[in-house]
């Protein structure tokens, strides 16, 4: 037991996950199951086999002339397609991907009002009118995406502004969820240092939109070409034609 608490405390591990430890443990003793990772080597190359399955980031540079000189910056980015993929190839999910919008009404006691429950109200309009010029069998594949330059994270050594991504095609506790099908860091905007003699100038503060322009490109790779063919995938033993939103029209950075 002192073993066991001087392990949580060193971890600063909290209440839930005490209780999934020891339940685990609880079942190792009872011969219920067992784990096969003998140390740290096994466990970190047990999860790079398993982030080998999933769309990896790739490393882009980005050059952009200011006062005639190149200035480089790096990205670190995972295409948004072939994110869209895994979401599309995991069993999981097929049976709550909505491919069908609808719209709802409620009776306000004298007329019928419309009324957005999720998502929000934008994006519910746009997948209907999507959906109502798209062919035949074929439906929008949506991303909600937004760039929080309130927090600060990190890739390795890189740091940088997180850009999230989420499936508008999902419910939303599964879309705000915290797990698997939730929001997820597909690539980071890059920091920018400012000196205090370029601080206010429309031409830096100009050179800084086209960087990180440039940056959540990066993140778009394919998404141009399909948005105009689509692209046929078996789903849940159906085959839909996914379109992916005309980025041009509905990103906003």
């Amino acid at each position: 037991d002192f073993e066991f608490s001087e392990i949580v405390l060193d971890a600063a591990l909290n209440k839930g996950q005490v209780d999934r430890l020891l339940g685990l443990i609880a079942r190792i003793v009872h011969g219920d199951t067992q784990v096969m990772l003998k140390n740290e080597a096994d466990l970190r190359t047990a999860l790079d086999h398993a982030a080998a399955e999933l769309t990896p980031f790739i490393k882009h540079e980005i050059n952009v002339p200011y006062k005639k000189e190149q200035q480089v910056f790096e990205v670190h980015a995972r295409p948004l397609w072939d994110w869209a993929l895994d979401l599309l190839d995991n069993p999981l999910f097929t049976p709550h991907f909505v491919w069908d919008t609808q719209r709802v009404y409620k009776h306000n006691g004298t007329d019928f009002e419309r009324f957005f429950n999720e998502p929000p109200g934008t994006i519910c309009q746009l997948q209907w009118c999507l959906v109502s010029h798209a062919p035949d069998h074929a439906a929008p594949f949506c991303f909600i995406l937004y760039a929080d330059k309130t927090k600060l994270s990190s890739h390795g050594t890189v740091k940088g502004y997180p850009v999230m991504a989420r499936c508008a095609n999902l419910p939303v506790d599964i879309r705000n969820g915290e797990g698997i099908g939730g929001g997820q860091v597909i690539g980071w905007l890059p920091i920018i240092d400012e000196e205090v003699s370029e601080q206010g100038k429309p031409e830096y503060i100009n050179f800084k939109c086209v960087i990180w322009h440039e940056a959540f490109i990066k993140l778009l790779i394919n998404l141009d070409q399909y948005s105009k063919t689509g692209y046929s995938y078996m789903c849940y033993e159906k085959n839909v034609l996914v379109i992916p939103c005309d980025t041009n029209t509905i990103c906003r950075l």
